[in-house]
């Protein structure tokens, strides 16, 4: 095949210039709030998880209000100086850098700027002089000067910054706000979150200035929570901290099916050739049917100059019914299952396997969702699969009350089999060889803030908040599930006690059998920290047989706990 035949299509974790997600309904509130003088200075806090579109709105804003002279519009992202010394030093000189970029030719602004600067930097000598002052060789009055406090009107102090910033601000022309855009911020690690936090609060916000912080509010809490040392208090004070640095906080709308189809349908036009102009077209073809509640919203596109192929829209509706409603709700995650079936598809033309797009993504979706079924499929003889795979559709179809659930077929799988293509006519053998080849380096399963929050959870106190992480873990598609057991086993290094977590994912797996390799590796591998209730609970589990092996090596192994080993011994025993 030539270069041009094996071109692999991804999509890139950018975020996008042009509204593909419906967001103007955040944008313009936002942008009214700017416009009102009534709170000043004024914050606004844009939340949502990790790949939620946070920083698509940031450029949408900067968009729309660069347009409008009365705004200076400041780009910053703390994460990108995350590892400096002096995170809020730099924070303050983006905003003065951009001031007086915007203003260069006037000298009154170009001189305060300087004398800000010059502030700025006798701070960072006295935190440079505080990290060096024991290795290097310094003059005892150099370090007594440097160190001594000085007063608001020495422009080698802090104390007056503020004021003159202010002064600085409110002298610009013709500008009625400044409008900093801080991105990432849940990407920083805990001290960088809070010198950012602290240069808005106690430097930069005065009169004149908004500032729009995108990030994961639980994560920013955290971080606060963090800095603050592990006390009673320190959670309650990260949240009220919170609160007095953002007025109004605005979440953004988890995506509905019909946003997250529209938003399929885009991407995949993007990569059907349509033009940047062809891409503005349809996201406003969208958004136009979106506030007349038209569905679906890539719909009556007969007038338009461009428009996807019914093949295109019919992956996408597709992906939006066969996706599960965590990773269906998140922009990112939904690039990332595209990005697998690009890596996939290029994959098969590869091999030569001819496999339809719908296929493919039907196939994918199996594998992504319901791992332990899409093994059963692909260990299934070649001459049996036809026959498996009409089974499963005539127990899924539901029209003969007599049709049963295939062996090793998951009771989940139903609306799966049922939606089309039918794949029992299929010739899939050599598709399926490719992808048992490809399992372990398939689509890159990786957790969503969701499943952080409720590992998290079911390693917490408290019995029942862990067996309520647990129910709801226990709902996930298998695929996830297995990558949320994961995380939850990689934990085991940080703690000193890994009871609670073998305990819950004995549990997890009683509910979920195609987990129990993850358990028994994990015990395995920590056999000598086990404690004494564990040999009972692997005895008392459905899956006892599984766990035969690691009961008898406590029994037997002269390193483990007296405790655990006697325990090990009476279940083998009984």
């Amino acid at each position: 095949m030539t270069a041009d035949e094996l071109r692999l299509q991804l999509w890139d974790d950018n975020p996008s210039l042009v509204d593909f997600l419906g967001f103007d309904a955040v944008v313009a509130p936002i942008i009214a709030a700017i416009g009102t003088p009534d709170i000043d200075p004024l914050a606004i806090g844009v939340h949502s998880p990790w790949g939620g579109g946070k920083s698509t709105v940031l450029n949408l804003l900067e968009k729309q209000l660069s347009e409008q002279p009365q705004y200076l519009v400041v780009r910053a992202d703390p994460w990108q100086y995350d590892n400096h010394d002096d995170v809020r030093g730099d924070l303050i000189v983006e905003v003065l850098d951009q001031v007086e970029a915007r203003f260069n030719e006037l000298g009154t602004v170009t001189g305060a700027v300087k004398d800000l600067v010059k502030r700025l930097s006798w701070s960072r000598i006295g935190l440079t002089l505080g990290k060096g002052a024991l290795t290097m060789q310094w003059k005892v009055d150099e370090l007594v000067e440097a160190f001594t406090p000085r007063g608001r009107t020495d422009d080698r102090s802090m104390a007056g910054f503020k004021d003159q910033f202010a002064t600085l601000i409110d002298g610009l022309p013709h500008v009625q706000r400044v409008v900093v855009l801080v991105d990432d911020l849940d990407r920083c690690l805990p001290p960088a979150v809070m010198a950012t936090l602290e240069a808005i609060k106690l430097f930069l916000a005065v009169p004149k200035m908004v500032f729009v912080i995108a990030a994961d509010q639980e994560m920013v809490r955290e971080s606060i929570a963090v800095s603050l040392g592990e006390t009673n208090r320190s959670n309650a004070f990260a949240v009220r901290y919170l609160e007095k640095i953002v007025q109004i906080p605005v979440s953004l709308p988890r995506l509905a099916p019909s946003d997250a189809e529209a938003y399929t349908g885009l991407l995949l036009a993007a990569a059907e050739a349509a033009t940047p102009d062809d891409l503005v077209a349809l996201a406003d073809q969208c958004s136009a049917r979106r506030k007349e509640g038209l569905l679906p919203l890539l719909g009556d596109l007969g007038e338009l100059a461009w428009s996807p192929t019914e093949t295109t829209l019919a992956l996408a509706t597709q992906l939006a019914q066969g996706l599960s409603a965590d990773r269906l709700a998140n922009p990112r995650q939904i690039k990332r299952f595209l990005n697998a079936f690009g890596v996939r598809q290029l994959a098969a033309k590869s091999r030569s396997v001819d496999i339809e797009p719908a296929v493919l993504i039907k196939m994918l979706l199996l594998e992504d969702l319901f791992r332990s079924s899409f093994q059963t499929l692909a260990s299934t003889p070649p001459a049996q699969r036809a026959d498996l795979l009409s089974a499963w559709e005539l127990w899924a179809a539901g029209a003969d009350i007599d049709a049963e659930k295939p062996d090793g077929i998951a009771a989940e799988t139903r609306d799966w089999a049922a939606a089309p293509p039918s794949l029992a006519t299929k010739r899939l053998d050599r598709y399926l060889d490719l992808a048992a080849s490809l399992i372990n380096v398939g689509a890159g399963e990786q957790v969503s803030d969701n499943v952080i929050r409720l590992v998290s959870t079911l390693l917490g106190e408290g019995e029942a908040a862990r067996d309520a992480a647990l129910a709801e873990l226990i709902q996930l598609g298998e695929s996830e599930q297995r990558a949320a057991m994961e995380f939850a086993l990689q934990q085991a290094r940080r703690l000193p006690d890994i009871d609670v977590l073998i305990e819950m994912v004995i549990k997890w797996a009683d509910a979920t059998p195609s987990l129990v390799d993850l358990v028994t590796a994990a015990a395995d591998q920590a056999l000598r920290r086990l404690g004494p209730g564990v040999p009972p609970m692997m005895s008392a589990s459905p899956l006892k047989a599984e766990y035969a092996g690691i009961i008898s090596r406590l029994a037997n192994d002269d390193g483990v706990d007296e405790m655990v080993g006697n325990a090990a011994r009476m279940e083998l025993e009984n």
